[in-house]
């Protein structure tokens, strides 16, 4: 969940959908006009989104990648790198390339390339149709998926080739893409499902009958399906050929989950921004959590599996948090040097990398540095 969605919590809570008992059923591909439930979802996001900062003054490049550079800040256990060309405004996702480097997104319709010691590239497109890319993947093809503003999603070639592929219906953005076990990516936009062949052909599929009517999130699993949150406390999960089920995680004391990805556990671990939690979900659907409020993470947003074995995430008062598959959980501190982290990967050289949104940096933690301020919390209680 992004910092500025946290806002929106009071509208978004207007619309929470009263529990139900997991349901499934198949679903339909579907290629109509949205309907009332998406246009609730249009709505929301539409909320979610009026943080969005105008960046046309930003935008005069359009075209092909600029020359690498880097500007290098050391704090502790932290390490980040900005662009002295200022061609990185507010990066948002980032994620490891099956290239050995990490990329990420960033608002001013740019995607940037950063190399293990910090040389960083950016590259727009040629066509002029990105407009502010959000989270990104790494695709089946090896190549790099992301979702953009305008019903957009887009692929970037690790030699910095662009294209967008327009999928949402009316212009309703995808807010999440990962990469299926099928070989396709996989990504929601208002109260669809979608799916995109690595050429650009996609089929989208109504999920409101089964409970998914805000989807947020979503990643593969260890089950061969994908696995997603649903704003109105719900966690879905949707089969390569459409099959969908949601689980109630409010009796987890779950609210507003946020991100979600697979553990080295073999569950599933979400955030919880409106509870201040982290949940975890087993495949067969039992829900659980942990209170990260004790250790100074109120509001946790994105999460990975990390190089250690532990789930590492973000939070909005500038921490990185980490907790262990026994719900141990701690908190880095990064001060003034690290602001608002959002975006957060593994990196191929075993750090923890993520985007500091605010310091328009891209940087990286190193899992048990001994030099981190850190606040530790007690062993989380789980709630069944």
């Amino acid at each position: 969940m992004r910092t500025d969605q946290q806002q929106a919590f009071p509208a978004l809570q207007a619309l929470r959908i009263a529990p139900r008992r997991p349901s499934a059923q198949p679903l339909a591909p579907a290629r109509r006009s949205i309907g009332l439930r998406a246009a609730i979802g249009v709505l929301s996001f539409a909320v979610v989104m009026a943080g969005s900062i105008a960046l046309a003054a930003l935008r005069s490049d359009r075209t092909g990648s600029a020359p690498s550079s880097r500007e290098r800040t050391d704090a502790g256990a932290f390490t980040l790198f900005s662009d002295p060309n200022g061609r990185v405004v507010h990066p948002r996702d980032v994620v490891a390339g099956l290239d050995g480097n990490l990329w990420f997104t960033a608002a001013n319709d740019r995607v940037g390339r950063i190399t293990p010691d910090g040389e960083i590239t950016v590259f727009s497109d040629p066509a002029g149709e990105l407009r502010e890319p959000d989270q990104i993947v790494a695709g089946p093809d090896g190549a790099l998926w992301f979702t953009a503003l305008d019903g957009r999603v887009g692929r970037v070639t690790t030699t910095g080739q662009v294209t967008t592929f327009v999928v949402g219906e009316n212009g309703v953005s995808p807010v999440s893409v990962a990469a299926g076990p099928d070989g396709n990516l996989w990504y929601m936009t208002g109260d669809q499902i979608g799916r995109v062949t690595p050429t650009g052909e996609h089929v989208s599929f109504d999920g409101g009958a089964a409970g998914a009517v805000l989807p947020l999130h979503i990643t593969a699993g260890p089950d061969g399906n994908l696995w997603f949150t649903n704003l109105d406390g719900r966690i879905g999960r949707i089969t390569v050929d459409g099959q969908l089920t949601t689980f109630d995680a409010a009796d987890a004391d779950i609210a507003f989950p946020g991100e979600i990805v697979t553990g080295a556990d073999g569950n599933l671990w979400f955030t919880s921004p409106g509870s201040g939690r982290i949940g975890r979900i087993t495949p067969a659907g039992h829900v659980d959590s942990f209170d990260a409020a004790p250790a100074g993470a109120e509001a946790p947003s994105a999460i990975t599996a990390g190089p250690d074995g532990n789930l590492w995430f973000t939070n909005s008062n500038d921490r990185i948090g980490r907790i262990s598959l026994e719900g141990q959980i701690a908190t880095y501190v990064g001060h003034d040097e690290v602001r608002t982290p959002f975006g957060i990967t593994a990196g191929p050289d075993g750090n923890v990398w993520f985007t500091s949104l605010n310091n328009d940096q891209v940087g990286f933690i190193r899992p048990g540095s001994a030099d981190a301020a850190t606040d530790q919390g007690a062993p989380a209680s789980e709630v069944r």
